[in-house]
């Protein structure tokens, strides 16, 4: 049965091999450049370094301008790949048979439905799987050769970045193929499966856009009105932010901003002086600020749960794609 669907798939296969061929010819060239490039312009320290101590500094945005397209185009590449399966391998892998009608001929051998669906999807998906791993790993392993200034200095929940990163892309995948393979078999017809298919891969992925950041426990950072709020420069996933008051309670936002621009005045109406504001904070009731948060070392978890998430839904798919098959005729 795995020859039958080899055969019969063996050009998306080959398709699919000669596309990680090229890109991975395409990645170390290029990541050879970016070296290359470092070392010319003498940023090759500053990799490694923090951008206010990167000299010199001209160059580092020189730099940035240069590579920021090539690297958006990559990651780019690797978001909509999961998509790309969906649409070219997962919807005509049974929408096809159905189409033509050549399903019949394997329904009337001795292998069973299961088995035939098993081995096709088989096939059809290790590989794909396989050559998106592969093309993430180089898309990461040249991106992290330009350090800080790249795109990896931005951490690793925007959204470009947390789309390519660890387990993500690979649930994204599982979720676009199964859907894929659903709507292949339900409409039995290749071409409303594979655009279908691509408009709901993206609604979902839409509307699942922030169920994610929920299912991580959150860190609480309190700070007096005198420090800032660092959460925001080091990498970390905001969840929510706002002023406490003394008990400790959340104040609605409407409230904060009416104390602080009060707090920004004197009882005779000018201005307020910075020591004079920031005393009169905690005693309008704004006694603190906060932030909810995800550390960036904990990106990891974020990424577990995406890929349960839309694999608990690519599991789903399959066993409704299953009990289609299972009642076609």
């Amino acid at each position: 049965m795995i020859w039958v669907s080899w055969r019969l798939h063996r050009a998306h296969l080959l398709t699919m091999l000669g596309v990680l061929v090229a890109g991975a010819g395409a990645i170390v060239v290029l990541r050879s450049a970016v070296l290359d490039d470092l070392a010319s312009t003498g940023l090759a320290s500053c990799v490694s370094q923090t951008l206010d101590k990167c000299s010199p500094s001209g160059a580092a945005k020189s730099f940035g301008e240069k590579w920021s397209t090539p690297f958006d185009i990559a990651r780019a590449v690797i978001l909509c790949t999961p998509a790309l399966i969906g649409a070219f391998v997962g919807a005509p892998l049974f929408a096809r048979e159905l189409e033509q009608g050549t399903h019949v001929l394997a329904f009337t051998q001795s292998v069973s439905r299961t088995r035939w669906m098993a081995g096709k999807l088989l096939v059809a998906l290790v590989p794909a799987l396989a050559v998106l791993i592969v093309l993430q790993a180089l898309v990461s392993w040249w991106l992290s050769a330009a350090g800080i200034l790249g795109p990896f200095v931005n951490g690793p929940f925007t959204a470009f970045n947390f789309g390519i990163g660890n387990v993500s892309p690979v649930g994204y995948a599982l979720f676009a193929f199964a859907l894929g393979t659903f709507l292949g078999v339900a409409t039995r017809r290749t071409l409303v499966a594979m655009t279908g298919g691509l408009a709901a891969f993206v609604v979902v992925r839409l509307a699942l856009a922030g169920l994610v950041d929920r299912l991580v426990p959150a860190q609480r950072l309190e700070v007096t009105p005198d420090h800032p709020v660092t959460v925001h420069q080091d990498g970390s996933l905001v969840l929510g932010e706002g002023w406490l008051d003394a008990a400790g309670q959340p104040v609605s936002d409407d409230r904060a901003q009416a104390l602080i621009q009060a707090c920004k005045t004197t009882t005779g109406g000018a201005s307020n002086t910075q020591e004079g504001y920031l005393a009169c904070l905690p005693k309008s009731g704004l006694a603190k600020r906060y932030a909810d948060f995800v550390p960036e070392s904990q990106a990891w978890q974020v990424h577990l749960a995406d890929l349960a998430i839309y694999g608990g839904l690519a599991v789903l798919l399959l066993a409704g794609t299953a009990w289609v098959l299972r009642r076609q005729s």
